[in-house]
């Protein structure tokens, strides 16, 4: 499996289906979407009230994950592009994945919250890592591995590093 890049960009401020600028502080649900034709990822956002309603990435877009965050128009240049509970909760939503990219992202995304103690590894079986969250030792989460070398795991985790903690990329 080749690697595979993870740009991701702050968010834009707009709802991309109503074009309404959000508030400060407001919930909104960012979505990480494929153009039909093209490699990589893009990012759109999507006020509460619209996603609630339904509106959804349409043609040419394909949604590949989503997750809630809050709109702060001046981020502080080393807050990550995800925190923590961005970081979960896109985990959370990636459980339901069934394309081979978005498998190998939740793989890596649950490495990473491994690697920041949010998940803890409680064992292994073939071709699936155990996880349990923090603080729920009896809840156990089964993640497909799919099955990449250790090449790509430590690049895309250099890359994911960098999205989620900008301050010391890869040291996450």
């Amino acid at each position: 499996m080749a690697a595979t890049t993870y740009p991701l960009s702050r968010s834009t401020g707009v709802c991309a289906a109503s074009g309404r600028a959000f508030a400060e502080a407001e919930q909104y649900v960012a979505t990480l979407v494929e153009r039909a034709g093209q490699s990589g990822l893009e990012r759109l956002d999507f006020s509460i009230e619209a996603w609630e309603g339904g509106a959804r990435p349409a043609a040419p877009f394909a949604m590949f994950a989503f997750w809630r965050a809050s709109f702060s128009p001046h981020p502080e240049k080393a807050k990550p592009l995800l925190g923590d509970a961005e970081l979960v909760d896109l985990f959370e939503e990636l459980a339901v994945a069934e394309q081979p990219k978005q498998v190998a992202f939740r793989y890596f995304v649950a490495l990473l919250l491994v690697r920041r103690r949010l998940l803890r590894q409680v064992g292994v079986k073939p071709g699936v890592l155990l996880v349990s969250p923090k603080g729920s030792p009896e809840t156990m989460l089964e993640v497909k591995d799919p099955g990449v070398d250790e090449g790509v795991i430590a690049e895309a985790l250099e890359q994911l590093g960098r999205v989620v903690n900008v301050e010391g990329a890869g040291a996450a």
